[in-house]
């Protein structure tokens, strides 16, 4: 069955997601916002109200196709992996398939920031860097967000395939390595992990309906896929027979 989200109910879930990081010290305009999602959704509208903005887009995305195409694929996995279901695994590897299931949904969530959305949204040559000076608020703050030091070490650790899982009395957590010297450079509980993926693709939702490819929700699944991106954003509370994916 299709779960449709609201914009409200995206909102309460992404405001669940910058909770589960405050203690971090991740604090912005973005992360306070009681409309996190519906508040930065109006505010890319209000951008491409901008003709100058709007026309220097459209020439950035005729040269670089791949974002949209990137998007599309993006999409395409990430639905196929939420549509998994790991309760129906036999008891004895149900936390291994539930550990899977996550992965399935963190690994191009972290990949596509590592890529094509993290050049769109933090790199000089993208049209939306001049416009990012004070006038947009909360997509400023959203480049903030992906420019966090634990948000990076997050997203460089699944990008170059740098992670481990630990369970710690009955809880799990993400451990960050570093290549170079071989030693963990981070370590956050998964559901912490799991709150930096639903806040990625939030952010990659956005600009996609918004500002990139101007899809609608039921545009953007493959044949036989479900049709709505809303049921992607998973559940921030993590609930299972054995107590969890350890």
């Amino acid at each position: 069955m299709t779960t449709r989200y609201s914009a409200a109910e995206k909102d309460q879930i992404l405001r669940g997601a910058f909770e589960c990081l405050r203690h971090r010290g991740i604090s912005s305009d973005w992360t306070n916002s009681t409309r996190p999602h519906s508040a930065l959704h109006e505010e890319c509208k209000r951008l491409m109200e901008d003709h100058a903005f709007a026309n220097e887009l459209a020439a950035y995305l005729r040269t670089r196709t791949i974002l949209r195409r990137a998007i599309q694929m993006f999409f395409t996995q990430i639905s196929m992996s939420a549509r998994a279901d790991w309760r129906a695994a036999p008891a004895a590897i149900r936390g291994v398939a539930a550990r899977g299931w996550f992965l399935g949904r963190w690994l191009p969530t972290f990949l596509i920031i590592d890529g094509p959305i993290g050049r769109f949204v933090c790199h000089k040559a993208s049209p939306l860097h001049p416009y990012l000076d004070g006038r947009y608020p909360l997509l400023a703050a959203a480049r903030a967000f992906i420019g966090e030091k634990l948000f990076l070490q997050v997203r460089n650790g699944f990008a170059h395939w740098g992670f481990d899982w630990e369970v710690v009395g009955g809880d799990s957590y993400i451990v960050i390595y570093n290549w170079e010297q071989d030693l963990p450079i981070a370590r956050l509980h998964q559901r912490e992990a799991d709150a930096f993926h639903i806040v990625a693709f939030a952010l990659i939702e956005i600009l996609d309906e918004v500002v990139i490819s101007h899809r609608p929700v039921e545009e953007t699944a493959e044949p036989g896929a479900t049709p709505d991106r809303g049921r992607l954003f998973g559940l921030l509370e993590f609930n299972s027979l054995d107590g969890g994916p350890g």
